[in-house]
C-alpha cells in the first residue's frame, strides 16, 4: 500500500520525540555572537541549553553547517487578501487582521522553507488607520483546507500586535467626493489627498483623547475603536506608520509628537534614508520593506507574462483554435502595429491589478519608489537609527529575489556588516514585533525555532538543510546519504 504525502507526513511528525540536541561547528545567537562547536538541548518546543566548545554522544550534526534563530519578517502580507480590511470607513483601529487572515496561505510554507519561522502581519494599507496587525509563527496551525498537511497553517501568537496608520497615496488612491449624490461605491469617500489624510489620522485621535479623559471619569460609553486608539495613546499598543516617502516619515515624526505616541515604527520606509537623523533622535525604528532597484520593478506582484498571454489567448474551446492567431500577429507587424504580448507586456505587469494580494502595495510602491536605495540598510544604521527588515509579498510564491534572507544579503552587498544584518532579520525583528523575550535569539528559555544552513547564512549559495519550528524538524533538506 502507497502512502499519500499527507499520511507519511504525519508519520514522522508523530515520530520526532520531544527532545532533539544538536550540534554545530558555527552557531550564531542572534544579538551578533558567534559560538563555535556548540551544543543545543531542545525540549518541548523550547532551547534548554547552549554550551560552547562541547562535544554530545548521539547529536544531530552536519559538517560545514551552521545554525541562525529562525528567520523573523518584520513586515509581510502574507495570507493577507484585497479583502481584507473594510474600505467603507477610513478609520478602521478596532478590526483584527487575525480574524480575517488566510493561516492556511501557501505563502506561509514558502516562508517557512527558506527559513522564516514568524512574521509580523500587516493590514492592509487602503485605509488611514486600517486595524490591528498579528504576529505568527508560519507553521503549527490548523489549516481549514481537509487536504493540508497536518499543522502546516500559520499560527496566531499575537492577534493586536500593532495598530496599522498608512501615510501617503495609498489610504486616498482611487477615492472621490460624491458631491452630495447617493452611491453606494465604498470609494465616495474622503481622503482624497495627503491633507485629508493626515486630517483623518488629527481628527480620529483627538476624538481617542476626549474619550479617554471621559473614561476616566466614568461618563463615556463604550467605543471600540476608540478604545483601541485611547491603548495607542497610553502605549498599551504599538502603532506602526506606513510612509514612503521623506516628507510622509517626518509627518509621521510630527504626529507622534503631537499625540505623544510612546511606540512608534515607520513601515517601508522607502526614502527613510533622508529623515534619518530625525529618527534617530526621537528613537523611532524603521522596518524597511523589499529594496528595489527602479519604481518599474517594484517587487509588487502583478500577473506574470505568462498569465497575460493565456488571457489574451485563451485555451481553445471546441473549434475556436482553428483561427490563425500567428498569422493575425504575423499582420499586425507587417501594418507596423505590435502585438501587446511583445513590447507592453512588462508593463501591463507592473500596471495590471493584482489577483489576491494586498492591494496597495503596487500602486504605492509603484508611485512612490523615485527616492529608493538599496543602501537603505546601511544608511539607516550609520545614522543610529534602529531597523529590521521585511519582505512584504516575497514569499506568495517560492524562492524569489525578495526573500527575507535575500534582503540580508542585499544590505551586506551594500555596506552593512553581517551581524547587523542578520539581527535585523532575527532579534532585532523580535524586538520590534513585540516578541524580544520569547523569539530570535538562541538562548536558554527561547522558543526553539532554528535554521541549519549549508554554509555562511548570508553566503549566496547557502541554503537551509533544517528549519526547526518548536523544537520539531519541519523542513528537512539534508542530503541523501
Amino acid at each position: 500500500m502507497i502512502l499519500s504525502a499527507l499520511s507519511l507526513y504525519s508519520m514522522l511528525c508523530l515520530a520526532q520525540q520531544s527532545s532533539l540536541t544538536l550540534q554545530v561547528d558555527r552557531l550564531h545567537v542572534g544579538d551578533g555572537q558567534v559560538l563555535k562547536n556548540a551544543i543545543i538541548q531542545l525540549e518541548n518546543g523550547k532551547i534548554v541549553s547552549v554550551e560552547e566548545g562541547a562535544t554530545s554522544t548521539g547529536a544531530l550534526h552536519i559538517s560545514g553547517a551552521e545554525l541562525t534563530p529562525g528567520l523573523i519578517d518584520a513586515f509581510s502580507y502574507m495570507g493577507v487578501s484585497g479583502q481584507s480590511v473594510e474600505e467603507s470607513r477610513e478609520s478602521t483601529p478596532s478590526l483584527r487582521l487575525a480574524h480575517t487572515l488566510r493561516v492556511g496561505d501557501p505563502a506561509f510554507r514558502h516562508a517557512l522553507s527558506q527559513g522564516v519561522t514568524a512574521a509580523f502581519l500587516s493590514p492592509d494599507s487602503l485605509n488611514v488607520i486600517g486595524g490591528l496587525g498579528a504576529v505568527v509563527k508560519t507553521g503549527g496551525g490548523t489549516a481549514a483546507d481537509l487536504f493540508a498537511e497536518e499543522q502546516s497553517a500559520a499560527r496566531i501568537l499575537n492577534p493586536e500586535a500593532a495598530l496599522k496608520i498608512t501615510l501617503g497615496n495609498d489610504a486616498s488612491w482611487g477615492n472621490f467626493t460624491p458631491n452630495g449624490r447617493f452611491t453606494r461605491n465604498f470609494r465616495a469617500r474622503r481622503p482624497n489627498t495627503r491633507m485629508g489624510t493626515v486630517w483623518v489620522v488629527r481628527r480620529e485621535f483627538y476624538r481617542a483623547k476626549d474619550y479617554l479623559a471621559a473614561r476616566h471619569q466614568g461618563t463615556v460609553a463604550y467605543d471600540p475603536d476608540l478604545e483601541v486608539l485611547a491603548d495607542v495613546l497610553e502605549g498599551k499598543i504599538p502603532v506602526r506608520v506606513q510612509a514612503r516617502r521623506s516628507h510622509d516619515v517626518q509627518t509621521a515624526l510630527r504626529l507622534q509628537k503631537e499625540f505623544g505616541w510612546p511606540r512608534l515604527t515607520i513601515e517601508e520606509g522607502t526614502e527613510s534614508q533622508d529623515a534619518a537623523p530625525n529618527l534617530a533622535a526621537a528613537g523611532v525604528a524603521v522596518i524597511t520593506g523589499p529594496a528595489y532597484d527602479s519604481s518599474q520593478r517594484a517587487i509588487a506582484r502583478g500577473p506574470s507574462a505568462a498569465k497575460l498571454k493565456q488571457l489574451a489567448h485563451p485555451p481553445a474551446v471546441c473549434c475556436e483554435d482553428l483561427h490563425d492567431i500567428e498569422g493575425l500577429e504575423s499582420g499586425m507587424e507587417d501594418s507596423g502595429l505590435v502585438p501587446v504580448s511583445d513590447r507592453l507586456l512588462d508593463w501591463l505587469v507592473v500596471l495590471a491589478p493584482r489577483y489576491g494580494a494586498a492591494s496597495g502595495l503596487n500602486g504605492g510602491r509603484f508611485s512612490e519608489g523615485g527616492g529608493s536605495t538599496p543602501a537603505l540598510p546601511v544608511l539607516l544604521q550609520k545614522a543610529g537609527v534602529t531597523l529590521a527588515m521585511g519582505s512584504a509579498e516575497a514569499h506568495d510564491q517560492p524562492l524569489t529575489e525578495a526573500s527575507l534572507i535575500y534582503q540580508a544579503r542585499n544590505a551586506v552587498r551594500w555596506g552593512m556588516d553581517q551581524a547587523s544584518a542578520l539581527a535585523a532579520i532575527t532579534s532585532q525583528a523580535a524586538q520590534l514585533c513585540g516578541m524580544g523575550q520569547r523569539l530570535g535569539q538562541i538562548k536558554s528559555g527561547y522558543d526553539a525555532d532554528l535554521v541549519l544552513w549549508s554554509g555562511p547564512p548570508l553566503d549566496s549559495d547557502s541554503r537551509p538543510l533544517l528549519v526547526i519550528l518548536d523544537g520539531r524538524i519541519v523542513v528537512d533538506n539534508r542530503p541523501q546519504e
